[in-house]
């Protein structure tokens, strides 16, 4: 399943109110967020979404604003979230004609709709944005120093190959540390982001799935995740 970030001053009230629901029966995940909240709200918006997973595809609605700040807004959430070696994922924008005028604003989207925005429309470019996406590079694995996260299968496999053995929820974990490698989480937030707020165990817990997922990974991965006393639990970068 393919994951799509609607950014829209008014989520699904406007224009992309329709699209969303199209989406959704095309059996793409879809998240709304406006993003124009302070900057801690929005991060955990996006971290939230896709169960710590970039997007695949942004559509953006600009059809509200002069200018591509809203979206030159969302891309640098994006790589305060994922980090800037994350490869920013197509972005394809509603405009107003006048923003057209604007010096340098295709620097900033990978496809344009004008108005009358034809739901056809805009679902056919998002199926050959995201053809294109296939086509240009892989976003099923991510790699720490030579292990390969297969997120489609979720599984681990060191560089010869070898399958790391880990359980579902040490693959959501160590996952969500490499896709946020370089950041530092205290126990109870990787408990809301990795097990979800309705689980009722303990901190405990996150220090088991830790000690294991060093066990089973090869040394110079295992020791990439690091405890720092009074922040929590990272992967550096």
């Amino acid at each position: 399943m393919q994951n799509i970030l609607i950014v829209a001053p008014d989520g699904r009230s406007g224009a992309l109110g329709n699209i969303a629901v199209g989406l959704e029966r095309s059996g793409y995940a879809v998240v709304s967020a406006s993003l124009d909240s302070e900057e801690r709200g929005s991060v955990e918006t996006l971290c939230r979404a896709f169960d710590g997973r970039p997007p695949d595809l942004m559509l953006v609605d600009l059809t509200q604003t002069p200018d591509v700040l809203p979206l030159r807004h969302a891309t640098r959430l994006l790589h305060l979230v994922w980090g800037d070696e994350m490869p920013m994922p197509p972005r394809l924008v509603l405009v107003q004609p006048c923003l057209l005028r604007t010096p340098g604003w295709e620097a900033h989207a990978d496809d344009f709709v004008l108005p009358p925005y034809s739901p056809d429309e805009i679902m056919s470019r998002i199926r050959l944005l995201l053809f294109r996406k296939r086509h240009v590079q892989s976003t099923e694995t991510v790699k720490v120093d030579g292990v390969t996260l297969d997120l489609a299968s979720g599984r681990v496999f060191d560089p010869d190959g070898r399958d790391g053995g880990l359980t579902p929820r040490e693959f959501d974990l160590l996952r969500f540390l490499a896709v946020h490698r370089g950041k530092f989480f205290a126990r109870d937030r990787l408990l809301d982001m990795v097990w979800g707020v309705d689980f009722d165990g303990g901190e405990r817990t996150v220090d088991i799935h830790i000690r294991r997922l060093r066990a089973k990974l090869p040394e110079n991965v295992g020791n990439r995740i690091e405890t720092r006393r009074g922040v929590g639990y990272g992967l550096v970068a």
